[in-house]
């Protein structure tokens, strides 16, 4: 769990390090996803600021939202 905190953490200097998320429809670049061992995270970037959306572990079905 160490490293998936990382992982986030880094979104408080660089927060579109990660690529945009495939799996959300509509997607307006604001939202991005990223995959860090068996955890898929999905965050939004508004007004200077990063919120978690989800965290899902990735062995199950990925779904569009």
């Amino acid at each position: 769990m160490t490293e998936v905190y990382e992982s986030v953490s880094i979104l408080s200097t660089d927060s579109e390090i990660y690529k945009l998320d495939t799996l959300k429809t509509n997607n307006k670049g604001n939202i991005r996803a990223f995959q860090k061992h068996s955890y898929r995270i999905s965050y939004l970037i508004k007004d200077n600021e990063v919120y978690i959306l989800r965290v899902k572990h990735s062995r199950k079905e990925p779904l569009k939202y």
